[in-house]
């Protein structure tokens, strides 16, 4: 039973990280991709002291990792367990929808 307590507080820090709405969009545009932090806050509007939060929890949950290329960072998905657990949310609510139009 106590591997089972165990996955079950990793899981749970994964959905506490998960469940801010930014870092959630954030992880869901890192699906299958790598980007800059730049590209990261084009794309969804975030202001780079917020987006910096976002990421430093990320990084601390070890859902993203990071390399860097110069001056620039590149972010990715760290954990392959929390990358199917995003994927299938992206699938889910991110991807267009041809039943109803929605998304």
């Amino acid at each position: 039973m106590i591997p089972m307590r165990e996955t079950a507080s990793q899981v749970s820090l994964l959905l506490k990280v998960l469940a801010h709405p930014e870092r959630l969009m954030i992880a869901c545009l890192l699906v299958g991709q790598e980007l800059s932090v730049g590209a990261i806050e084009r794309m969804l509007g975030i202001g780079q002291p917020g987006l910096s939060r976002h990421l430093t929890s990320l990084r601390a949950a070890r859902v993203v990792n990071f390399r860097r290329e110069g001056s620039s960072v590149f972010y990715h998905l760290a954990d392959e367990k929390a990358g199917h657990v995003i994927a299938a949310l992206h699938t889910i609510y991110c991807e267009p929808r041809v039943d109803d139009g929605a998304f």
